[in-house]
């Protein structure tokens, strides 16, 4: 079931739309129903989001001084 809303828009995006929308040949909401169905697929869950942190950024990385030296000598143009 369509339920209607109001929101703001910036005025140059929304012309955008609009042009999209008749160039394509189908109504402003199916355009924007599309893209906000496309928007919210990539969205990431919280809870992988927080594991994902937890892993990678709450404690500090065990890297043993060679490694450490290593990474620090690396050129990154090199990669």
């Amino acid at each position: 079931m369509k339920q209607k809303v109001g929101t703001l828009i910036e005025e140059n995006v929304l012309r955008k739309a609009k042009r999209r929308a008749a160039g394509e040949g189908r109504p402003l909401s199916d355009l924007i129903q599309d893209a906000l169905e496309s928007y919210l697929s990539k969205a990431v869950d919280p809870a992988r989001r927080e594991a994902a942190y937890q892993l990678y950024c709450e404690r500090p990385m065990k890297l043993t001084s060679s490694q450490l030296k290593a990474v620090l000598e690396e050129d990154a143009w090199d990669l």
